[in-house]
């Protein structure tokens, strides 16, 4: 075999070994994600969970006072408006301690060109952010 070619092959391996170790480096940290990738996580869970119109889950994303008491019986007249909402975008994340804002940007599928916007209130329960 050509010795460029078994050198080449022992650069490859090195340099995989170094990118898998550090992968399993980055990966093992016991640091949290911040809390801005945190709420973005929910937000976009909530919408995920409406647009499948699991309503149960979409309570598990809310805070305690606005969650159902009871399972849903019978739709509701807003069911269709919220399933068809996609979210586009969470920006100006603000985090004040245990309670933050942040604005989404997010569009209905019956027109996806009208962009609509909302002030949204996050807080932190049981170590969790919800919206509130």
């Amino acid at each position: 075999m050509n010795l460029a070619v078994i050198r080449g092959r022992r650069t490859l391996a090195a340099l995989t070994l170094i990118g898998t170790s550090a992968a399993v480096v980055g990966c093992s940290g016991d640091s949290e994600p911040s809390a801005e990738s945190q709420i973005s996580a929910v937000v976009g869970q909530s919408f995920e969970f409406m647009a499948e119109r699991d309503w149960e889950a979409v309570d598990s994303t809310q805070c305690r006072s606005m969650r159902s008491e009871s399972p849903r019986v019978e739709e509701s007249p807003f069911d269709d408006a919220l399933a068809s909402l996609r979210l586009d975008g969470v920006e100006n994340i603000v985090v004040n301690g245990d309670s933050a804002t942040a604005n989404t940007r997010h569009y209905s599928t019956e027109d996806p060109s009208a962009t609509m916007r909302e002030d949204i209130t996050l807080i932190k329960e049981n170590g969790a952010w919800v919206l509130c």
